[in-house]
């Protein structure tokens, strides 16, 4: 698919640092962007310039003929009407997950979706880290014995509690889950999140979950009221050797019979997740939607899970 005409929905930080230097450095046309605010509209025209159509409406954006992208980068709590009117624009969209904040609008978004001759695609940035599939190839090979268990942690500071952050375990899990899944080359049957009992106004800034995927386990510790900077650590654990992986850094380290082996770099640039999903996207003109129906799958069970305190079953969206 052509990253050309674009719209820009949204134009907070991670549009700014993460998209925009990569659409740049790729001589990518944005035509129009869309900001809820006027200051923010300010701040886009000054990087921007005068070539761009703007507008505070984005319905405006999505009813131009000049637009066939759309990016979309907004809260949590305006992507489901969002979402449907970009579904009923009949544009291309790349979207931030998760789809919606609840699990019935996610089904109805997800069916729209399926009915649609468009391309929706998430962005899982992490995912397409290149140290992620290193990682998978490392599972893959006998030498380390078998895997017994993969530990993530991910720490981050300030970015709760916020009243968009009340359901942190829906919301961002498909960003950390699916490098899980990358890695594993597997889907989990079963999840557990383990919060507080009975939580009623439980910012979930905080969270331990345990994924099942049969033949491993895989953990999942965060805190995003972290005093750490962003780091994300992945301890990949096998009979005979250790792993332990630095995503942020793209850094391995091997402990091989408790020896510690020299460090491997993985290639690295800043936001080097980002700019391999935009060549994906470039590159690639099939698409489906299963990667967005698992990954609601695995946060809708997260969720229950996280209520309950019970191990949940990862069952269909449909």
């Amino acid at each position: 698919m052509k990253l050309e005409n674009i719209g820009l929905i949204g134009f907070g930080g991670w549009i700014e640092s993460a998209y925009l230097p990569i659409l740049n450095s790729k001589n990518k046309s944005i035509k129009a962007i869309a900001t809820k605010t006027e200051n923010t509209l300010i701040k886009a025209k000054k990087i921007l310039g005068n070539d761009c159509f703007y507008t505070n409406d984005y319905r405006k954006l999505l009813s131009r003929p000049d637009i066939d992208l759309v990016i979309l980068s907004v809260p949590d709590e305006l992507h489901e009407k969002i979402m449907k009117d970009i579904i009923n624009s009949k544009k291309n969209c790349i979207f931030e997950m998760p789809l919606s904040e609840e699990i019935n609008s996610s089904k109805e978004l997800i069916s729209l979706m399926d009915k649609s001759e468009n391309f929706f695609i998430p962005n899982l940035e992490v995912s397409y880290l290149p140290i992620i599939k290193k990682l998978s190839d490392y599972k893959n090979d006998k030498s380390l014995g078998n895997l017994l268990n993969i530990h993530m942690v991910m720490n981050a500071p300030k970015w709760g509690p916020t009243p968009n952050l009340t359901k942190s375990v829906y919301s961002i899990s498909p960003w950390y889950i699916d490098p899980l899944n990358k890695i594993s080359e597997s889907l989990p049957s079963r999840v557990l999140s383990i919060g507080e009992k009975s939580p009623k106004s439980f910012s979930e800034s905080r969270a331990n979950i345990i994924l099942d995927y049969d033949t491993h386990w895989a953990s999942w510790n965060f805190n995003i009221e972290s005093s750490k900077e962003w780091e994300v650590i992945i301890t990949m654990t096998f009979e005979n050797s250790e792993i332990i992986t630095d995503l942020i850094n793209s850094e391995i380290t091997i402990y091989e019979n408790e020896k510690k082996l020299p460090k491997i770099k993985i290639g690295h640039s800043i936001w080097p997740g980002m700019n391999n999903f935009l060549s994906y996207v470039e590159t690639t003109d099939k698409f489906n939607n299963k990667t967005t129906k698992d990954l609601m799958n695995i946060s809708n069970a997260l969720q229950i899970s996280n209520n309950s305190n019970n191990w949940q079953s990862v069952e269909n969206i449909n």
